[in-house]
């Protein structure tokens, strides 16, 4: 897929559905050049990108860092990341790319992942790289093969958290290029939505963790991502709201008080609007066997 080269520096947020396919996991085998889709094209996205490099080289924009990654990188998108990629014109990289949820890790690792505060990017080194791409492509193998089997998963699962484990231990920690851009207060306002969505949240909570007074943060937000602030706060909560329909037994109105609804019916009217039909039928036809 291509797409014409353009400035417009707001920031999408990726739907889960379309990447995820209503999975925990989801897995390619990709190639990406100059004009592919999502080349210069700045995005949030709530669920973890692990890419895993083995040919080509390409720049890469991540929390306003710019990082150089080729043959033998990988790099862990975080759900408070936004991040580009800048693959220069004559450029291509050939790359698995690995999608998951945040519950397809463990509660720990998860925190681990989340308390480093720099990109989390790595270089492999050349006596441990053919066991891992060898590993990788195991994966590739029983996804595309055998990705219901409960063995499977366990083995992917297994090995994904590896290899978050292995970015923790050899991340990048020399300097690179730092560019200031305007969404790195958004970022540190969406990290604050996602670990605080549980609790009241007001716009003016949001500007302090992002540093901003609320009238600039609020002009700010909605330029960048394109939605108003209260608006992503509902959006966000009702995609967790979404998932504990789909894979727990919770009452709704309990859902609707963990995922941060001051009021069930609001959490019903904002549902309604948002998937078509009201929680209870949305869980009676969508919830895991």
């Amino acid at each position: 897929m291509k797409q014409n080269k353009s400035n417009n520096m707001k920031c999408d947020i990726l739907a889960p559905k379309l990447y995820l396919e209503n999975k925990d996991f989801n897995m390619w085998d990709c190639y990406s050049e100059y004009e592919s889709s999502y080349n210069d094209h700045l995005h949030f996205h709530n669920f973890f990108e692990l890419s895993v490099i083995y040919e080509g080289t390409s720049q890469f924009l991540i929390n306003g860092e710019l990082f150089t990654m080729g043959n033998r990188s990988l790099q862990l998108i975080r759900p408070s990341d936004y991040h580009k990629q800048l693959t220069g014109n004559g450029e291509h990289i050939r790359y698995y790319n690995l999608m998951f949820s945040a519950e397809f890790l463990s509660e720990p690792l998860q925190h681990e992942l989340e308390k480093v505060q720099q990109p989390l990017c790595a270089t492999v080194g050349i006596a441990e790289w053919d066991d891992m791409i060898r590993m990788i492509r195991k994966i590739y193998k029983e996804f595309k093969e055998s990705s219901e089997d409960i063995l499977s998963r366990i083995y992917i699962r297994a090995n994904v958290e590896n290899l978050c484990i292995f970015l923790l231990k050899n991340q990048k920690v020399e300097h690179h290029l730092n560019i200031q851009v305007p969404q790195e207060p958004i970022r540190k306002a969406v990290s604050y939505v996602q670990k605080s969505y549980r609790n009241p949240i007001h716009l003016s909570d949001a500007a302090n963790a992002a540093g901003l007074s609320p009238t600039y943060f609020s002009m700010v937000f909605h330029s960048t991502m394109g939605i108003t602030f209260s608006r992503y706060l509902t959006e966000y909560r009702l995609q967790i709201a979404e998932r504990y329909l789909r894979s727990s037994d919770l009452p709704i109105k309990q859902i609707a008080a963990v995922c941060g609804f001051s009021s069930y019916p609001y959490f019903v009217t904002v549902f309604k609007e948002q998937f078509g039909v009201p929680p209870g039928s949305w869980r009676s036809k969508n919830q895991e066997q």
